[in-house]
C-alpha cells in the first residue's frame, strides 16, 4: 500500500488542507526541468528516466514523485512505500522545493512524527462525490 502526500506552495498559516479557500490556486513551484534538477541534486541516484514521474529507491522504502506533464509545476504528489521510513526523504525534498506537504489521508501537514495510514482509504468522501477535496487543489489541465 502506498501513502500519498500532496505538496504545494501553501500560505504559511495553513496547517490543514481544509484551511485553504476553495478559490485557492497553487502557486508556481517552478519550471519542470528546474524542479527535476533540484530533486536530482537533493537525492543522488533518483531515477528520472521519466521526468514527470521520478523514483527514489532506498533500502527499505521507495518514493515515487509525480510533477505533472506541464512545463510548469504547481503541485507535487509523492507516493510513499515503506511507511515512515520514506518521510525524511519527502520532508527534505519539500524543504528544498519550498512546498508544504499534506498527508492526503488526514489533510494535515506531514511531519517527522506522521504515521502511514492504517488501511485503505474510505470508498466515499462525504458530500464531495467520492473525490477527496485535496485532489481538486492540483486539478490543472496541464497535469
Amino acid at each position: 500500500m502506498t501513502w500519498d502526500v500532496y505538496a504545494i506552495r501553501a500560505p504559511a498559516h495553513v496547517r490543514r488542507l481544509e484551511d485553504l479557500s476553495d478559490r485557492h490556486s497553487p502557486r508556481l513551484v517552478g519550471v519542470a526541468d528546474s524542479v527535476v534538477e533540484a530533486i536530482q541534486s537533493a537525492v543522488p541516484g533518483v531515477d528520472a528516466t521519466d521526468r514527470t514521474w521520478l523514483l527514489v529507491n532506498g533500502s527499505d522504502h521507495s518514493v515515487e514523485i509525480s510533477i505533472g506533464k506541464g512545463a510548469q509545476v504547481h503541485s507535487i504528489t509523492f507516493y510513499l512505500s515503506g511507511g515512515e521510513r520514506a518521510v525524511p526523504v519527502v520532508l527534505d525534498l519539500c524543504r528544498r522545493l519550498a512546498v508544504t506537504p499534506f498527508d492526503t489521508e488526514t489533510g494535515d501537514v506531514l511531519t517527522a512524527s506522521s504515521q502511514p495510514p492504517a488501511g485503505p482509504p474510505p470508498e466515499e468522501d462525504g458530500d464531495r462525490g467520492g473525490r477527496r477535496r485535496w485532489w481538486r487543489r492540483g486539478g490543472r489541465s496541464d497535469q
